[in-house]
Formats: structure tokens, C-alpha cells, sequence
């Protein structure tokens, strides 16, 4: 009897346990000043508007209580990591305010982190009691890309000090390797993808650099493998894929030369098949139509119906009364006048 029954309570477990654990939890701590503020969680579909605030793709509201804590709990995410974005400021509770569209409220603070539906991440003050710096999680394929900032404020912290322009385009191309270089330290091809949203965008100082490297360095292909692997039917994918070839990346132009020309290849060939066909069919039809009896001359007609008794040369002549090289002559003219090519042909007549 208890055999059963820990049967019975392995099978609920499995079709109702695993269920339950199947949902999202997104929590976090907020300073004094914020306490009034709401908490808003929204989807990234486009990377290179992470930072914008976009209220169409919001899909929680949170308020924040008197702790200063706030939550985000459901079953409804999709199960492949996705971008998503806390944002919380105090400029206004309508969130159609332009000042939000605008993304001008001074009064504001995000977190950018890439999870899934059975993720639990929370968002504590750090020891300096500082917002979304730090953060606890329930799994190791969660990445937040919370450093992100303070790595950038590292590195580009000489440059108000830097005294001339060799100077600066050394501080840049320093910001742009490293950013590189720790996007890929992740090992999550979205944290990677964000990365190279910071540093490729048309608004960014690092855009040039990232042109002029794009011409020589197969990172950027090796990424898009890595996303095709990972993340073969997002839009993250294709949006990827689709500004590398905005930006003429050369691996992804020799791809599509390659590719044009099998298909014109392709097309000819095509072309040619149904050319060729045609001719066929119209030379068949021509056959077809042909009355051999207003074409031969009698005796040649009668030639031709021996052939098609299946008589060979020979035979054809002791029974027409003519010699060998007369039948061979009959046929010749057969042929010609029918335009075929050989006894195979001669059915279609009959």
C-alpha cells in the first residue's frame, strides 16, 4: 500500500510539481528615494532599443511598497532567454508621459538582464546601498549584465584628462576590445549581443573602430554562429544577422555573392529545362498532327506500316518485291519527311 501511494505522490509531482515551479520571479530593492516610484517590466524585441523606454512592449506594472521592495511573478514568458528591462523612475505615474517616450526622466534607474519563464533573480542594494549593482539568482544560465556600466565608467574615466586625439583613440579602442572581450566572457550569446549593440551603434564613438574591424575579424560570423546554434528562431538572430549585412560585413557578402549566383545558375537551368521542353512538346505535337499518308508517297507508305509491323529491312523487301538499298532509300526519306529518328518513334504514328 505505501509503494503505491509513493507512486501515486511521484506522479503528481511530475504532472503537477514541475508545473508549478515553471514561472518567473523578478524581485529587487529599491533606495528612499524611490519608494513612491512604480516598477515596470518590459520584453527587449530590439536591441538597439534597449535603453529607450517603449510602452508598448511593458508587460508587467509593479508598485513599490513602503520596504522599498517590489516583484514580478507569472508563467507567461517564453522558455528561451530573452532581454529584458526593469525600469522604475518617479518622473510621472502616466506612463504615456513624453517625458518616458522621450527617455528624459533624470529621476530614473534600469537593470538590462536576460532570462526565461523559470527564472528567479533578485535585485538587492549592494553594500553601498546602491540599486540594481548587485544580484542573487536561482540558476547559473542567468546573466545580468548589471557591470556593464561601471565597466564603461572604467574605461572611459581618463578620458576628460586625455590631452590630445591620439590619446582619446587610444581610450576608445581600449573601451571597444574590452567591451568585446567581456560580452564573450559570458558565454551567452545575447550577453554578447548586447555588448556589440553598445559599441556598434550609429550614435556610438566606437562605431568607426567596429566598421574598420568588421572588414578583418571573423568574430562577428563566429557570433552569429553561436546565436543560429542557440537562438535559431529568434528575432535576435535575424536582426543580427540582417545588420551585419547592412554594414557590409564582407564573410556574410561573399555568402550572398555566392548564393546569388547559384541561384541565377539555378534559374538558367531552369530556364533552359523548360525551353527544351517546350521544343518537345512542340515538335510532338507536330508529329502527331502529321497525316503520314499525305506526306509519303504510296509506296513509302507502305514501307512505313511494314516498319511498324516490327518487319525488319530485309524482309520488308521480299515482300514489296524491291531490292535492300530501295528500303533503306524509303526509310531515309520516311524519316526525314516524319522527322524521327528511329523505328522507337513510330508508334506514336499509329
Amino acid at each position: 500500500m505505501r509503494k503505491i501511494i509513493s507512486k501515486f505522490i511521484i506522479i503528481f509531482y511530475f504532472l503537477f510539481g514541475l508545473n508549478s515551479l515553471a514561472q518567473f520571479k523578478f524581485t529587487g530593492e529599491v533606495t528612499d528615494n524611490f519608494i513612491d516610484a512604480k516598477a515596470y517590466l518590459k520584453m527587449i524585441d530590439d536591441y538597439k532599443k534597449s535603453s529607450v523606454f517603449i510602452t508598448e512592449n511593458i508587460i508587467l506594472e509593479a508598485e513599490i511598497d513602503a520596504s522599498g521592495r517590489f516583484q514580478f511573478n507569472g508563467d507567461f514568458l517564453p522558455k528561451e532567454n530573452r532581454l529584458y528591462k526593469i525600469y522604475i523612475d518617479k518622473c510621472n505615474s502616466n506612463i504615456t508621459d513624453s517625458n518616458h517616450l522621450l527617455n528624459d526622466c533624470e529621476d530614473s534607474s534600469y537593470i538590462i538582464f536576460i532570462a526565461n519563464n523559470t527564472d528567479e533573480i533578485h535585485f538587492p542594494l549592494n553594500s553601498f546601498s546602491q540599486m540594481f549593482c548587485d544580484l542573487e539568482y536561482s540558476r547559473k544560465q542567468n546573466v545580468a549584465l548589471y557591470k556593464i556600466d561601471s565597466i564603461r565608467e572604467n574605461l572611459l574615466g581618463n578620458l576628460q584628462d586625455s590631452k590630445s586625439d591620439a590619446q582619446r583613440k587610444l581610450i576608445y579602442f581600449n573601451y571597444f576590445k574590452k567591451i568585446q572581450e567581456y560580452g564573450s566572457s559570458l558565454d551567452e550569446p545575447l550577453a554578447e549581443l548586447y555588448t556589440y549593440s553598445l559599441y556598434s551603434d550609429q550614435k556610438s564613438f566606437s562605431r568607426e573602430l567596429y566598421l574598420e574591424d568588421l572588414k578583418k575579424s571573423e568574430y562577428y560570423d563566429n557570433l552569429l554562429k553561436k546565436l543560429e546554434k542557440n537562438y535559431a528562431n529568434s528575432s535576435y538572430t535575424s536582426q543580427y544577422k540582417n545588420d551585419l549585412i547592412k554594414d557590409q560585413y564582407p564573410l556574410l557578402k561573399e555568402e550572398d555573392s555566392s548564393k546569388i549566383i547559384i541561384l541565377t545558375l539555378t534559374i538558367l537551368l531552369l530556364i533552359s529545362i523548360l525551353i527544351n521542353y517546350v521544343f518537345y512538346k512542340k515538335r510532338s505535337l507536330k508529329k502527331h498532327n502529321l497525316n503520314y499518308k499525305e506526306v509519303l508517297s504510296p509506296q513509302e507508305q507502305k514501307v512505313f506500316e511494314l516498319m511498324n509491323q516490327k518487319l525488319p529491312n530485309k524482309e520488308i523487301a521480299d515482300v514489296l518485291f524491291i531490292s535492300l538499298s530501295t528500303v533503306k532509300t524509303h526509310i531515309n526519306n520516311i524519316y526525314s519527311k516524319l522527322s524521327i529518328s528511329s523505328r522507337k518513334e513510330i508508334n506514336d504514328y499509329f
